[in-house]
């Protein structure tokens, strides 16, 4: 089951089987089971062994009790139909479901176990009906299979070749045979080698049986080539890089849990879409999980919120499908998408009270020969020597989401270059003070969000450390005190991805002893950029103001 680099290159997708997919730019995830019966942690939520895990757990459904919530699953509102219809309504192009998570419960007819959806009150395979939909709807479609399975008695066991092995692939060869056309696997081996589930054999035979079927990198790690898992990249719960050497899809939830989750905090439409067209013009795809309720229906604040996002898609979704990455490597301006001769600027900051509504990039060697806004604000483009100067109406523009200009060139932008256009370092800590109104503990205090690594580009999770107010702090805010005056220029301010909470907020800035505020917002998300005047101030503060739980700010940075 050890392979060489060649033979992992048989693996390999052709560019035009990915086409569509890089194509696409979003999807849906759906995470669903039984397990919504007693938590909402799908799989993490039992209490027992967890083969790939590293380590067992201590806490959450005793095993006995979570092993048997399938006999109690009957999802009797379950329309896959109406899925596959909410799925296109919202601008996406293709579905992710769990056919099995870690957990071991299958939502198909599968051989070797009763643990399934056909021995289940609801007793009809889910799986099919998702495919008979997905393909009478034209949405493309994955399953999610994880190969660990924390219920079977000889995963990564003693008889794991011998008795586990075998079973798992009669599963996978039935997903991938027996539901009609499938567009592509989701694998999540944990920490697991990828000869533990012979992976190298079984995606040739998968490929055989699914010609141009795309794959996640999560099949197992030490590939012969191992940058190079899969045909793209899979950051969890981060937005990914800017300027990375590979295609990816950021994967990501609505509410802070995978799994359905009544009391979770909810993201706004507006923060969902922000995150949507940062990643297209980074270069990647959004995969957003929704996770189902016991009925079998997604939830209904939800579907009001992904609603909004597919309102744009099917007024302005041109400027993000079938384009590439942009010329322009995204900043705290936005970022950019292009298609052959055309670029379309997605202008995502926002202006303070006294900021002109202005930006500039550098000037490409291409005649611009039209120039003109998509969406309301936009009133002219100059050329300078070096660059050219993009204005707005400010009223307008801090109205949009996005503001999207449309640059149409003399010749093709394909294989030019890219340019970077921010390469500002933030105001380091040893600049300022921090004061928070309060600090829910030391690790997270206000200082925590200025002493830690950016994020990384890897699999799984890598939050930053977050400051959190105390619960009892009604008014929380965050402020730097600059030991001299700072001319800023922009604040960079993000919430932990799984706690998109803020409704509304403040910020201010401290000149001559006296704080005034310079921008109200009504959400704040991930990656909110919002320019301000230039003008030399003694200390900045984000005062929270509404919100639905205590916010957690991942990051709070100015920049001169």
């Amino acid at each position: 089951m050890i392979i060489t680099a060649d033979q992992q290159k048989e693996l390999f997708t052709s560019e035009d089987d990915m086409q569509w997919y890089k194509d696409a730019k979003f999807g849906i995830f759906v995470h669903w089971g039984p397990a919504l019966l007693k938590t909402n942690v799908l799989s993490w939520g039992r209490n027992g062994e967890r083969p790939a895990a590293n380590k067992p757990a201590n806490k959450g459904v005793d095993s006995e009790v979570y092993d048997n919530l399938y006999k109690q699953f009957n999802p009797t509102k379950f329309d896959a139909d109406k899925w596959m219809k909410q799925v296109k309504s919202w601008g996406a192009k293709y579905i992710v479901f769990t056919a099995k998570h870690h957990d071991g419960f299958c939502f198909f007819d599968a051989e070797g176990t009763d643990y399934d959806i056909m021995n289940t009150p609801y007793g009809k395979d889910i799986c099919k009906l998702l495919s008979d939909a997905a393909h009478k709807h034209g949405v493309k479609l994955f399953w999610y299979y994880s190969q660990p399975d924390w219920t079977h008695p000889d995963c990564l066991r003693e008889n794991h070749y011998e008795s586990y092995l075998p079973y798992m692939k009669t599963q996978v060869k039935q997903l991938f045979t027996e539901y009609g056309k499938i567009d592509g696997v989701f694998w999540d081996g944990l920490a697991s080698k990828y000869w533990q589930w012979d992976s190298y054999h079984l995606l040739k035979d998968m490929k055989e049986w699914q010609p141009g079927l795309i794959s996640n990198p999560r099949s197992g790690s030490s590939w012969p080539i191992n940058d190079k898992r899969g045909d793209f990249d899979t950051p969890e719960q981060s937005l990914g890089p800017v300027n990375h050497n590979r295609y990816w899809e950021a994967c990501l939830t609505m509410t802070d849990k995978w799994l359905y989750s009544p009391k979770g905090p909810i993201k706004s439409g507006e923060t969902v879409l922000g995150m949507l067209i940062q990643v297209a013009c980074n270069g990647g795809n959004l995969l957003l999980n929704l996770g189902p309720n016991g009925k079998g229906e997604f939830v209904d604040k939800e579907v009001e919120e992904v609603d909004k996002v597919g309102v744009y898609m099917k007024k302005y979704g041109y400027t993000l499908y079938n384009t590439t990455r942009g010329v322009y490597i995204g900043g705290d301006w936005g970022g950019s998408t292009q298609k052959e001769n055309i670029l379309y600027l997605h202008i995502l900051e926002k202006y303070s009270d006294n900021a002109k509504a202005v930006i500039k990039l550098p000037k490409l060697k291409n005649q611009v020969v039209e120039v003109k806004g998509i969406t309301d604000g936009f009133t002219k483009m100059e050329e300078e020597t070096d660059h050219y100067v993009f204005y707005f109406n400010k009223v307008k523009f801090n109205q949009n989401v996005d503001n999207i200009v449309q640059v149409t060139f003399k010749n093709s932008l394909e294989g030019h270059e890219r340019i970077e256009t921010w390469n500002t370092m933030p105001v380091s800590l040893n600049e300022f003070s921090v004061k928070a109104s309060s600090e829910r503990n030391t690790k997270n205090s206000g200082k925590a969000i200025y002493s830690n690594k950016k994020n990384t580009f890897s699999e799984g999770i890598r939050l930053k450390a977050w400051w959190e107010a105390d619960k009892e702090d009604n008014k929380p805010s965050l402020s730097l005190e600059f030991k001299s005056p700072k001319a800023l220029k922009t604040i960079l301010i993000s919430e932990n991805m799984r706690a998109h909470v803020t409704h509304k907020f403040n910020i201010q800035v401290k000149e001559n002893g006296n704080w005034k505020t310079v921008y109200t917002g009504q959400y704040i998300g991930e990656g909110l950029r919002i320019k301000l005047a230039g003008k030399k101030v003694e200390g900045i503060r984000l005062d929270l103001i509404e919100f639905d739980s205590t916010p957690q700010i991942t990051a709070f940075n100015v920049y001169e």
